[in-house]
């Protein structure tokens, strides 16, 4: 699941080749894609098109939020406003937006540079759920040291 830390991290290349590893290695790999991630709409399409990710790979919000409850890990890439589940409560600047259901996943693994609210101000409770793990850094350089994990264990 990308996000707009993603795209300032540029590191689209990084998150196509984990994902191929983890392709390669049987896993089934889906790009959850929401509208408005990054700044402006299409933004991850482009981003995942230029690093060659196959269009049959992206998900939309419609697509794939069904899919979550039956999905093992997630891996959030800089992302925060479009899976904060605060958006499903009244009362705050999130409030109604559609999000990605990412919480729904048995497992989470979310890349961010830190637990700083995301452009809404309104902070993310999934970052502190007992099924989510994060990984504190930039996130190509997470990405790469993913992948480097990945191909040392496949």
């Amino acid at each position: 699941m990308p996000g707009y830390g993603l795209a300032v991290a540029q590191g689209q290349y990084a998150l196509q080749e984990a994902a191929e590893l983890l392709r390669k290695a049987g896993v089934g790999v889906s790009y959850a894609i929401h509208p408005v991630a990054g700044r402006m709409p299409g933004h991850m399409n482009v981003l995942l098109a230029e690093a060659n990710v196959p269009y049959d790979m992206l998900k939309d919000l419609d697509e794939i939020n069904d899919e979550f409850q039956n999905t093992d890990v997630v891996l959030v890439v800089g992302a925060n406003d479009v899976i904060n589940p605060a958006a499903r409560e009244k009362g705050n600047p999130l409030s109604g937006m559609p999000i990605l259901d990412v919480d729904k996943a048995r497992s989470i693994i979310i890349i961010k540079r830190s637990l700083s609210p995301g452009f809404a101000g309104v902070d993310n409770e999934l970052f502190y759920d007992s099924k989510t793990m994060m990984i504190f850094g930039d996130a190509k350089e997470m990405l790469v040291k993913i992948s480097s994990a990945l191909k040392e264990e496949i």
